[in-house]
């Protein structure tokens, strides 16, 4: 306000000196005074002046195109082209298109291109597409950058062609690659699918482009299936050729295909990702990470044919894979995997054993309580022998650990009481949501988004902003699908919801520890957007 309040003054100082007079509110008061202006950074104050008047309407824009057009100074047409972004009326398209310099060759010139393109971009009329086209191989990345991201906010398909050369050329900076596919998604054209497959694995100078390349095929939706679907199976020859060629691992592609097919609920993709749970490899990392992805893709589809072969992989001893596999579980629901799982609780160290406690409890109900007590009254001795043969941390009093852990698990012993309490009911499982501790909000939050009992959809969407992450996809995942089952669904979340989601995301930018898991929640939100 005060820097707006100086260039005021300052106008209003050369005006006196200059000797202007006359009514304040016409454009003609405001012409003489910028004619009157010889030096370049004078007229640029008289137009910021002119923008904090307050006296600026639609009758200005005749002597403001006339201005435009009629300035060499590239300062003074930026100035300008923000004065028109005021306004943002549609007759100021083809003056601002005219005064495009595609071959600006100085700085001064290149942010006055990217001045009127944001001045374009704000007003949003088509007829601005053809002039900001070419502007996508200006020399400068500041006009560059502003052009992707105009074209992709007007969903301009004219542009896709040229943006999918610029997502996928490897001599540009790779901040401007990934900016070209934000805006490929954005346009939503069937097209870049294939280019926006293949970046989904594509890295240059340390940086990946996973998470835009993944988002931008999420919002194609059908389309970016038809073009994972035979990446998933590897059967996309074109895609493995190109693969081969760059050096990326063709494994990549069904891991990460599966994961985009889980965001989008793609039923199609049920029979290849069951197939993936017994995908094999020479290398057992590769192996692992294939058979997690498509364990968390089934998941998301909540695809119960899965729930058999998961049952069966849970006895795997490495922590991040049995984790990976009882989350999967769990958001699949269900008694089906109890056996495995318990069987599971008795193997593997005390992380491993304690993952499947946690997947006992929830999926289990008062019946397994004998099973926890048991479980409980064994760890001590589980704890001493772990700690013979290893020597671990906090061994020097192995009596005290064990009885921790046996706390431990009692304490999540108490889940299966309020399961016995809730059952199916919906209402039941809100009700317990308000004061729950992490584990119970999650077991709820998937326990009413199973029901697909849409009146609890604003109950879920008051709690996505649960700081403990697991309880928060289990929230986000429960909402998503209510929102599967009902269209209506969808629209009262919109208009009840949508505002804050949005908000939530804005303020939570940058914060690492919800990087992930805001992810979903963006996805979400753009499918609460299109409704």
């Amino acid at each position: 306000m005060y820097r707006s309040l100086a260039a005021l003054c300052a106008a209003l100082t050369l005006m006196s000196q200059a000797g202007c007079k006359g009514d304040s509110t016409t454009p003609e008061y405001w012409e003489s005074s910028i004619q009157q202006s010889r030096r370049a950074e004078d007229r640029i104050r008289m137009v910021e002046a002119l923008r904090t008047s307050g006296k600026m309407n639609e009758s200005f824009l005749p002597m403001l195109h006339e201005k435009l057009s009629s300035e060499k100074k590239p300062e003074v047409k930026a100035a300008l082209a923000r004065a028109l972004g005021d306004l943002k009326h549609p007759s100021s398209v083809e003056p601002l298109k005219a005064a495009l310099d595609p071959a600006a060759a100085d700085m001064s010139s290149q942010l006055a291109n990217k001045a009127m393109v944001t001045t374009l971009g704000a007003i949003g009329d088509v007829r601005a597409v053809p002039a900001l086209v070419p502007l996508l191989r200006a020399r400068d990345n500041y006009t560059r950058i502003e052009a992707v991201q105009v074209l992709g906010a007007m969903k301009a398909k004219e542009a896709v062609e040229p943006l999918i050369a610029l997502a996928t050329d490897d001599n540009v900076e790779p901040f401007l690659n990934k900016k070209a596919i934000e805006a490929l998604g954005n346009i939503g054209d069937p097209r870049a699918a294939p280019a926006l497959v293949r970046m989904l694995t594509k890295e240059r100078k340390g940086k990946s482009f996973y998470v835009e390349s993944s988002f931008a095929l999420f919002q194609l939706g059908s389309p970016a299936a038809d073009a994972l679907l035979p990446a998933l199976e590897g059967k996309d020859e074109e895609l493995l050729k190109w693969a081969k060629s760059n050096g990326v691992n063709p494994a990549s592609y069904t891991m990460k295909a599966a994961t985009v097919l889980g965001d989008l609920r793609e039923k199609r993709a049920v029979g290849a990702l069951l197939k993936q749970l017994s995908f094999t490899h020479s290398d057992a990392q590769i192996q692992a990470l294939v058979r997690m992805q498509a364990a968390d893709a089934l998941a998301r589809m909540r695809a119960t044919e899965a729930v058999k072969p998961l049952a069966g992989l849970v006895m795997e001893t490495d922590f991040t894979v049995r984790e990976a596999y009882v989350r999967a579980l769990a958001r699949l629901g269900g008694r089906d995997a109890l056996p495995g799982l318990e069987k599971a609780a008795a193997t593997g160290d005390w992380y491993s054993r304690e993952l499947a406690v946690k997947g006992l409890v929830m999926l289990g109900d008062g019946r397994e309580v004998p099973l926890l007590q048991k479980l409980a009254t064994a760890e001590p001795a589980k704890t001493a022998a772990d700690c013979k043969a290893s020597g671990e941390e906090g061994c020097e009093d192995a009596a005290k650990l064990g009885k921790q852990r046996a706390d431990t698990i009692a304490k999540h012993a108490k889940l299966l009481t309020v399961a016995q309490e809730c059952a199916s009911n919906a209402g039941c499982w809100v009700q317990k949501m308000d004061k729950a501790d992490p584990l119970l909000l999650e077991r709820a939050a998937l326990e009413v988004g199973r029901t697909g009992t849409a009146e609890h959809a604003g109950a879920l969407a008051a709690k996505t902003g649960e700081r403990n992450t697991e309880a928060r996809m289990a929230v986000i995942l429960g909402l998503g699908w209510l929102m599967d089952g009902s269209q209506d669904t969808a629209k009262k979340v919109r208009e009840a919801s949508l505002p804050a989601l949005r908000k939530q995301l804005q303020d939570e930018q940058g914060m690492t520890q919800f990087a992930s898991v805001n992810e979903d929640l963006r996805r979400l939100v753009m499918r609460i957007d299109r409704t």
